[in-house]
C-alpha cells in the first residue's frame, strides 16, 4: 500500500492552496496530500470536497488572516493561549475534512520574531537574547500544560494528533523536543494513545549533529510512538527541505524499516519544479515499494 504523502509546501510561499492541489491533480502526482503551512489565508475551503485526496493537516493549516507564529510553550500568556486556540481550531477543521492526522510543533523557548524567507533555510528568526536553563524549564512546563489542554480537546472530537520532532543546528538552544531524553520524559506524563510523534527526518539530521547523538538510536527509542514521518534532505547545517537523494543515505534504513510499513511518509520539500517533484516521488516509491 502506497502511503507516500506530498506536502503542499512545494510551491512558492503565500499562494492559494488550490494552486498546489491543482498542480498535484493535473500532473497526477499522488492522491495522498498533507495540507502545508506556507499558503495565504482564504475565507473557506469548501472546494476541498472536489478533490479525491486523502488528507493530513499540518500545524499552520488553515493559515490565519494575520500571520502569527504558534508557540504553545510561550512565556507570554496571551500568545500561548492564542496558540492553543488556533491549534484547537485547526484540529476541528481536520476533523471536518476527515484528515487522518493533525500534526503541530512543540514550541520554542522564546517567541520567534517571524519566519525566515531564505530559500536556503526555512527556520524561524529569533532575537539574540540569552537563553538560560531556567528558560528551558519554564518553557517545558508551559508546553506540557498546553499539550494536556490540546489532547483533551482532540479526544473529545476524536481527531488523531501528533507532535513533530524538532531540530536545528544553529538555533538548537531555542527549541524543545529535539533530544532523546525529552521524548522519554514526555511519555512519562503523556500517553502515546493521546499523542503520537511525527518524525521529521530533516530536523533529526540537524538535532543529532547539534547534540551529538545517534539518529538510529533516537528512532529506535521512539519507534512505538511514531505515527508519521516527514521526509526531506539537508546537509546538517540548515533546514533546507530538499528532495530525497538516491543512494546510501542514512534515512533509507529508517524508511525501509518494516515497523514503518504502514506509517504515512510525507515528502515536505520547498520551491521545487513539478517535473523534479514527480521524479523524486517516483524514486521514493520505487525505493520503498519495489523489491
Amino acid at each position: 500500500m502506497n502511503l507516500i504523502y506530498l506536502s503542499t509546501t512545494f510551491i512558492k510561499d503565500n499562494q492559494k492552496l488550490s494552486k498546489s492541489l491543482n498542480l498535484i491533480k493535473k500532473n497526477k502526482l499522488t492522491v495522498n496530500v498533507e495540507l502545508g503551512s506556507n499558503h495565504i489565508y482564504e475565507k473557506n475551503y469548501n472546494y476541498l470536497k472536489k478533490y479525491n485526496f486523502n488528507f493530513l493537516t499540518h500545524n499552520y493549516f488553515p493559515p490565519q488572516k494575520k500571520e502569527f507564529v504558534i508557540n504553545i510553550a510561550s512565556n507570554d500568556n496571551v500568545m500561548r493561549k492564542k496558540s492553543i486556540f488556533i491549534i484547537k481550531k485547526n484540529i476541528k477543521f481536520s476533523k471536518k475534512i476527515k484528515s487522518k492526522l493533525y500534526t503541530f510543533h512543540p514550541g520554542f523557548l522564546e517567541d520567534p520574531i517571524g519566519k525566515n524567507q531564505s530559500k536556503l533555510n526555512y527556520d524561524f528568526v529569533w532575537s539574540k537574547k540569552k537563553i538560560t536553563k531556567n528558560n528551558y524549564q519554564i518553557a517545558w512546563g508551559h508546553m506540557l500544560k498546553s499539550l494536556k489542554e490540546i489532547i483533551k480537546f482532540s479526544n473529545k472530537i476524536k481527531q488523531k494528533i501528533a507532535i513533530e520532532t524538532e531540530g536545528s543546528f544553529k538555533k538548537s538552544h531555542l527549541l524543545l523536543m529535539q533530544k532523546p531524553v525529552e521524548f522519554k520524559n514526555l511519555y512519562k506524563i503523556i500517553s502515546p494513545k493521546d499523542l503520537g510523534i511525527n518524525l521529521n527526518l530533516g530536523h533529526l539530521n540537524l538535532a543529532s549533529k547539534a547534540f551529538n547523538f545517534s539518529r538510529k538510536n533516537f528512532v529506535k527509542n521512539i519507534k512505538n510512538y511514531i505515527v508519521a514521518i516527514e521526509m526531506s534532505h539537508n546537509m546538517r547545517l540548515e533546514d533546507n527541505h530538499l528532495p530525497l537523494k538516491k543512494g546510501r543515505f542514512w534515512y533509507w534504513k529508517i524508511l525501509k524499516d518494516k515497523a514503518f510499513e504502514n506509517t504515512p511518509k510525507i515528502l515536505e520539500v520547498r520551491n521545487i519544479k513539478t517535473k523534479d517533484l514527480s521524479h523524486n516521488l517516483k524514486m521514493i516509491i520505487n525505493e520503498l515499494y519495489t523489491k
